[in-house]
């Protein structure tokens, strides 16, 4: 991180209790130049397709601060295509929490969450969050949606910012099981959103718009589908920020046309990729992108690098555009993060062997409780399955809880002890 981002992030900060206002400018100054930035002066070492969904990740953080009234506070596994189809941009919890890492501001908002009440064990991203909400930084959206899937925090970061905003929650139960009986019971609460969605913004979903971005997801799905398996063997030069990029296509902005234009374009330049003899790694949650030792190390490598992010890969299911509602529930009930551990490490592991994977990092950010309870299970299941784990506790955004000298000797360490495996010939 250079000095004048740190400065940056430090002013940021200092304006947060008595300047509100004045920290929200500085960040929609920084999140406008950052875009104009991606646009005129693209990294040459990224594919189109990257630069592509660094813009619309960007333009995605952007909207919100800009036309609050016309935004929803979501959660990152809500389908966001009834969102789309009424004129309201979505805003996630880690979206918020990462651009405000890249702003080097978070540990103003962290504290500010820790001295409103909100325990320091609790997800860093939704504590940055929090920061943001009740600091009044972030600007007051119309309405909040948001699922109970994977995560606890969501039951409790929603309903404090709905109670401090005051304004319409709807929340969207998911079933454990994902039985017919539960994509019809989470259709049912998607109608309801939409009455909600309707009602606040005075404005009726039209369907045929509706089925639009549904067959768009679709085919969007379809591609990226296809792109992981391209993946096998070849070598597309990255950095660990394009998989969080990623996220943002593959969950809240999924049914827009750039979306699918990322996929088609990613695949396209995949098929052109050149062979990879380095160490192939699959990353299992969040990224912390932000640390210079980690990006130095599997940024633009030759040696090794992150094939894939098992959030990028979470929701391929089969979508029917006639069949909106139920299309958008099963995409959410069907998710391989949704319900025993077990079924999320089964999709991975699918994933390995396709992308001919060599190792996996098994990342338990800060405050997650049901991937660092999961760490067990995923050592003996990997294990079994003859694919080496590592097992590596960090945390995605909060530099407070970075460890990086400890996190980095790990890491360097099981790279090395994947290139001996594979010298041996034991990969």
């Amino acid at each position: 991180m250079s000095d004048l981002v740190a400065k940056f992030g430090s002013y940021v900060d200092s304006k947060i209790e008595k300047e509100p206002e004045k920290a929200r400018k500085l960040l929609i100054a920084a999140y406008r130049a950052k875009l104009v930035q991606l646009r005129a002066f693209p990294d040459k070492r990224l594919g189109r397709s990257r630069d592509l969904m660094a813009v619309e990740s960007m333009k995605s953080v952007l909207a919100p601060y800009v036309q609050p009234e016309k935004s929803a506070l979501v959660s990152i596994f809500t389908p966001c295509e009834l969102l789309g189809s009424a004129g309201i941009h979505p805003m996630f919890a880690e979206a918020v929490a990462s651009y405000i890492n890249g702003a080097a501001a978070e540990r103003g908002f962290a504290e500010y969450a820790e001295a409103a009440g909100v325990p320091d064990t609790y997800c860093s991203y939704h504590k940055v969050l929090l920061g943001a909400i009740l600091s009044d930084v972030l600007p007051k959206p119309a309405m909040i949606l948001n699922t109970s899937l994977v995560c606890d925090a969501n039951n409790l970061t929603f309903r404090a910012a709905a109670e401090h905003y005051r304004i319409p929650w709807k929340y969207i139960d998911v079933p454990y099981d994902s039985s017919e009986e539960s994509v019809q019971y989470v259709a049912q609460q998607l109608r309801e959103a939409a009455k909600m969605i309707e009602e606040v913004t005075g404005r009726a979903i039209d369907r045929d718009d509706l089925k639009r971005r549904i067959a768009c997801g679709k085919k969007t799905m379809e591609t990226l589908a296809g792109c992981q398996k391209l993946k096998a063997g070849r070598y597309l030069s990255n950095d660990l920020t394009d998989e969080l990029y990623e996220v943002f296509g593959t969950h809240v902005q999924m049914g827009k046309r750039p979306v699918l234009r990322y996929a088609e374009m990613l695949g396209e330049e995949l098929k052109r990729a050149e062979p990879f003899d380095g160490i192939r790694l699959l990353w299992m949650h969040t990224i912390p992108y932000y640390q210079k030792d980690l990006r130095d190390l599997l940024n633009f490598s030759g040696r090794c690098q992150v094939v894939s992010c098992d959030m990028n890969f979470d929701g391929f299911v089969d979508m029917d555009p006639e069949k909106p509602y139920e299309s958008m529930a099963r995409r959410v009930v069907c998710n391989s993060f949704n319900g025993p551990s077990r079924r999320r490490m089964e999709k991975s592991l699918e994933m390995c062997r396709e992308q001919q994977i060599d190792g996996v990092i098994y990342f338990c950010h800060w405050g997650c409780k049901q991937t660092m309870a999961a760490a067990g299970n995923a050592r003996r299941f990997f294990g079994e399955a003859g694919v080496p784990v590592l097992v590596l506790d960090g945390d995605g955004c909060d530099r407070r809880n970075a460890g990086d000298g400890q996190l980095m000797t790990r890491v360097e360490a099981f790279v090395e002890m994947l290139e001996d495996r594979k010298k041996n010939g034991k990969a």
